[in-house]
C-alpha cells in the first residue's frame, strides 16, 4: 500500500529511478559513504594543514606577535614567505577540503593559498 501510494506520487521517469535505486542500492550507498569519508578525511587534512602552518608562523613571528597590531602583522605576512609547502607536507592524505564546502580537491599550495587568505591567517595568529 505504502509502495502504491510513493509510486502514484512520483510519476513515470521517478518510478524507473526507484526502481532502478531499489536494485542498485547498496552500490549506490556505498559510493555516497566513500565520498562522505572523502570528505571527512580531506577536512582533517585541510585542518592539521591549517595548524601547522599557524604554528610555523609563530615561531617565525614569535617575538612581533605581540608587538603588532592586526594592520601590522597583516603587512608582515604579506612581505614575508609563508611556508604554504612545508605545512602541506605535514599532512599525508592527497586531497583537502575547506571548512564550509564539500568538494574534495588535490593537495597543492595554490589550492590551499586560494582558501586560507593572508587575512585569515593574520586573525588565526591574533587569536592564538
Amino acid at each position: 500500500m505504502v509502495n502504491f501510494f510513493i509510486r502514484s506520487m512520483i510519476g513515470s521517469w521517478g518510478n524507473v529511478i526507484l526502481d532502478y535505486y531499489i536494485a542498485n542500492s547498496f552500490w549506490i550507498n556505498a559510493l555516497l559513504l566513500l565520498y562522505a569519508l572523502l570528505v571527512v578525511f580531506a577536512r582533517m587534512n585541510f585542518d592539521l594543514s591549517l595548524r601547522s602552518l599557524v604554528a610555523m608562523l609563530q615561531n617565525q613571528y614569535a617575538g612581533q606577535l605581540a608587538q603588532k597590531n592586526s594592520g601590522g602583522l597583516l603587512n608582515k605576512l604579506k612581505k614575508g614567505k609563508i611556508p604554504w609547502d612545508e605545512a602541506l607536507a605535514t599532512a599525508q592524505f592527497p586531497f583537502m577540503t575547506p571548512p564550509g564546502s564539500y568538494w574534495v580537491y588535490p593537495k597543492n599550495s595554490k589550492i590551499f593559498q586560494k582558501f586560507t587568505p593572508i587575512e585569515k591567517l593574520a586573525e588565526l595568529l591574533q587569536n592564538e
